[in-house]
């Protein structure tokens, strides 16, 4: 190569980098694609090409990708790592829980102090339910950082799961202390007073996080339903409708907004409702009875 003049893969490298960051992910595949023609071991190109593909829902062709990185990982352990996270975070959201448990465990053999893998294992084992092993990989991880405001808001919603809610409670005071405008940490300490039917308390954690992130949906529902538990229907159907422009599907929030109208005696409006509800997911229970018994009684009193 000539003193001063780029290989043809670095530029085309290059040219891949800057549409990504412009998010122009098409052009960046193709730019990504000569890069791994001329050089397919040039595996920082392939696995962006895994992130981007990731990112458009082409999720088979990204998982190929990351296990392309994984093949020649030895050339690059740092990228094989960023790629085992990146396959098994795949694997996790299509629910094929039991590969993404085996690719955090290849990780960990690999490094049993990976933080990132040692978190994420936590967040598969609590998708199943198995709080108990989630509490110990957040334990794990967070012996490793412990100021890590991210495990200790995992940590404090494991332990929520157990029902140990004062513990975590503290293990939340303590991510706010680390990280005192932590979103997740302000709606997740919300929630746990809400479970301890500290409801004033909750709706100012839950106001604090919307003051950080005015747009936070999941914070607009849990106010609404610690103000419904209040016996404050109006306020709470104001929060509710308020999540519901920013996300009109949100089944939580058109549920909990059929209570609050039902409450007022709008029993028209909730059933609109429920109905919207069901529409979207048919096969909740729930909502199914919530339905049903305004149903019931509607026509118990138009008859």
């Amino acid at each position: 190569m000539t003193a001063g003049k780029k290989g043809f893969e670095e530029t085309w490298l290059e040219k891949g980098d800057a549409l990504y960051d412009q998010y122009q992910y098409e052009e960046a595949l193709e730019a990504y694609r000569k890069v791994r023609a001329v050089d397919r071991g040039y595996l920082h190109a392939v696995n962006r090409m895994g992130t981007i593909l990731s990112l458009m829902d082409r999720d088979e062709e990204a998982l190929a990708c990351f296990r392309t990185v994984l093949e020649l990982g030895s050339e690059n352990p740092l990228l094989a790592d960023t790629a085992l996270n990146n396959m098994a975070a795949i694997l996790r959201k299509h629910g094929r829980f039991d590969e993404a448990l085996a690719a955090y465990d290849r990780a960990l053999d690999l490094e049993p102090k990976n933080v990132m893998a040692l978190c994420n294992k936590g967040n598969v084992f609590s998708d199943l339910g198995r709080d108990e092993e989630a509490l110990a990989m957040y334990e794990s991880a967070l012996e490793i950082e412990p100021e890590n405001a991210a495990l200790l808001v995992n940590k404090a919603y494991a332990l929520t799961g157990l029902n140990r809610l004062e513990e975590a409670l503290g293990v939340i005071d303590r991510a706010l202390e680390v990280d005192p405008g932590n979103i997740m940490a302000l709606n997740n300490r919300g929630n746990v007073l809400s479970e301890l039917s500290r409801d004033e308390e909750a709706i100012l954690m839950f106001e604090r996080a919307l003051e950080n992130d005015p747009e936070r949906v999941a914070s607009m529902v849990n106010k609404g339903i610690s103000l419904s538990k209040l016996g404050r229907h109006e306020e709470a159907l104001a929060a509710f409708d308020r999540a519901l422009i920013h996300d009109p599907d949100n089944i939580l929030a058109l549920d909990n907004k059929g209570c609050a109208l039902s409450e007022l005696g709008r029993d028209r409006e909730a059933l609109v409702a429920y109905e919207r509800a069901l529409d979207l997911n048919p096969a909740d229970e729930g909502l199914r009875r919530n339905f049903e018994r305004l149903l019931k009684k509607i026509g118990k009193r138009s008859g």
